[in-house]
């Protein structure tokens, strides 16, 4: 799993593959402290680039940090999650660890 590295207030891009164009609905994210569930409430991130032939495209997080929309706190490593809807499903999973020195 890949460690993201956040300072104050400043959003991450994450590269998403699926099977068909997700672009049409915004993908969402979370955090969660490290190896905890899935948290109920996501917040609107954005796509950066438009879905590709080989089923990539990337997705940019809200603000980060401890003025951002997901809040950090200073010393503590957090799960990063992203939703993000094709038709009738949506899929959640954690993307990868957010460490906020």
């Amino acid at each position: 799993m890949e460690v993201l590295y956040a300072a104050t207030v400043e959003s991450l891009d994450v590269d998403i593959y699926t099977s068909s164009d997700p672009t049409s609905s915004s993908p969402t994210f979370a955090l969660s402290a490290k190896g905890a569930t899935a948290p109920g409430s996501f917040s609107a991130g954005s796509w950066t680039t438009t879905y590709s032939s080989t089923g990539w495209t990337t997705a940019r997080t809200p603000t980060l940090g401890s003025a951002g929309t997901l809040v950090l706190a200073s010393g503590s490593t957090y799960d990063l999650w992203v939703t993000v809807s094709l038709g009738s499903e949506t899929a959640k999973w954690v993307v990868g660890s957010v460490l906020c020195p």
